[in-house]
């Protein structure tokens, strides 16, 4: 399977507005972005690190605590990478977490093919301790993110033991990080509504 740029949904991919300010996610659920948080909508078209935005927005360091980092073998395949059950990658979950204040700004899961990553890359993100984005940024990589998804929760989806660190409404974004003309990378950020 080849995944190509443009696949998917092409939200926000040339501007960070659009006419059809009511969307229906692939949860089923219709969300109204007019109606979201100005901030919330930044951070939900915005293709830079989210971790930095978070740190200006409230005014404070913003920690990633790893809640899983794992090699696993793939159980199904992942929207917007090249690879199948059976392969081998790396499984983040981390929460944003505001250093002074404790507050969860954000969750994010994210499948990392490691193949397509220079190997110091590949042992930091391991380490589950730095946040994608800032690792890239600090080690230089030349990355292209691709959103392909946004989905609204009128309320936390239940079993879903990251999210147990939101409540309320909730609101989420799905990218492809390709390097080196590959996506390499697929993230899920969620962000509590009530939080911004």
């Amino acid at each position: 399977m080849t995944v190509e740029k443009s696949t998917y949904k092409s939200y926000f991919r040339s501007h960070g507005y659009t006419s059809d300010e009511i969307i229906t996610s692939d949860s089923g659920e219709s969300c109204d972005l007019s109606k979201l948080p100005p901030f919330l909508r930044t951070l939900l078209v915005m293709d830079g690190t989210v971790t930095k935005a978070l740190e200006a927005w409230f005014w404070e360091p913003v920690k990633v605590y790893p809640l899983k980092n794992a090699l696993t073998e793939l159980t199904e395949t992942v929207e917007g990478l090249n690879a199948k059950k059976g392969d081998k990658a790396l499984q983040r979950e981390v929460t944003l977490q505001g250093d002074n204040s404790n507050k969860v700004f954000a969750c994010a899961r994210s499948t990392v093919l490691l193949d397509y990553l220079p190997d110091e890359i590949g042992e930091a993100l391991g380490t589950g301790k730095i946040g994608i984005g800032e690792l890239f940024r600090n080690k230089g990589l030349e990355t292209y993110r691709e959103l392909f998804n946004i989905n609204y929760f009128p309320k936390r989806p239940e079993g879903d033991a990251l999210l147990e660190n939101l409540s309320g409404e909730i609101v989420s974004r799905s990218y492809q990080i390709w390097v080196n003309g590959s996506p390499a990378i697929v993230v899920v950020e969620y962000f509590p509504v009530d939080c911004f």
